[in-house]
């Protein structure tokens, strides 16, 4: 038996990146839109989000804009209203002091962005990137001030972990130190893997191709390995954080998988 009843996948922006950055070898001259994607579940024992998307008052803020993007000669995201995290919970009916947990598949801030909006959840993070995620000076796309308070409720874990049935968590190093996966089994839709950014787009996955930046090559490819061992042993369906193509064709909140 499974504990999750439903699947909401939140288009929470999008980011403008080099090709590159999320197919190895592809090359600096092209640009993509690519989605940032978050999910929330409906579980018997309550709401859980994975990843959290990006804080788009970081894009309201001059200031604050120039820091954490423009000094760096980055793309800032595009984020509309309609994107906006909290609003899509508040059509769903789901305020942010109903999330129970909050899973975060790494440290980057296109993944951790909401999570101060979340104060009475448990977040769950590996082991393994604890010290990547608060080192000093930071890694580059860390942004600490999106979780660095004392007042979270840290659940630490070390490699796969069951949070409940039919929600386990998937140890899937290599993008980063301590980067995670989600196995969700659904009651009609079956099993459902939050891939995070083991892969950026369902190329990663149908070629082997690691995106463009990893700690960790060999773990990296390890990764993805793995997560097209799921695919393949439990028919399960991949929802990737960053594809343009697939977030056109899935079902975004206020639909749902069941």
């Amino acid at each position: 038996m499974t504990s999750v009843q439903k699947l909401f996948v939140l288009l929470c922006g999008y980011e403008i990146v080099p090709f590159s950055l999320c197919l190895r070898g592809g090359g600096d001259r092209f640009v993509m839109s690519v989605p940032i994607s978050a999910y929330l579940l409906e579980t018997r024992e309550g709401l859980v989000i994975f990843d959290t998307g990006f804080d788009p008052s970081l894009l309201r803020d001059a200031e604050e804009r120039e820091k954490h993007f423009e000094a760096h000669g980055w793309e800032t995201p595009v984020v509309w209203p309609q994107h906006e995290m909290l609003d899509q919970l508040g059509q769903i009916g789901a305020a942010p002091a109903d999330i129970r947990h909050v899973i975060l598949s790494h440290a980057h801030f296109d993944h951790t962005g909401n999570l101060k909006h979340f104060p009475r959840a448990k977040v769950w993070m590996q082991e393994a990137e604890r010290d990547y995620a608060f080192a000093d000076p930071p890694h580059l796309g860390v942004l600490r001030h999106d979780f660095d308070d004392p007042d979270i409720d840290w659940c630490w874990v070390d490699g796969d972990h069951e949070i409940m049935p039919g929600l386990k968590l998937v140890a899937t190093h290599g993008h980063t130190p301590g980067h995670q996966s989600a196995l969700v089994t659904l009651p009609e839709t079956g099993t459902a893997v939050l891939v995070g950014d083991v892969g950026d787009w369902l190329q990663n996955f149908d070629e082997e191709i690691l995106p463009g930046e990893a700690s960790d090559d060999v773990k990296a490819l390890e990764s993805i390995r793995r997560i097209n061992g799921l695919r393949r042993d439990l028919n399960a369906t991949l929802f990737v954080c960053h594809d343009p193509y697939l977030i056109q064709t899935q079902r975004l909140a206020p639909d749902f998988y069941t």
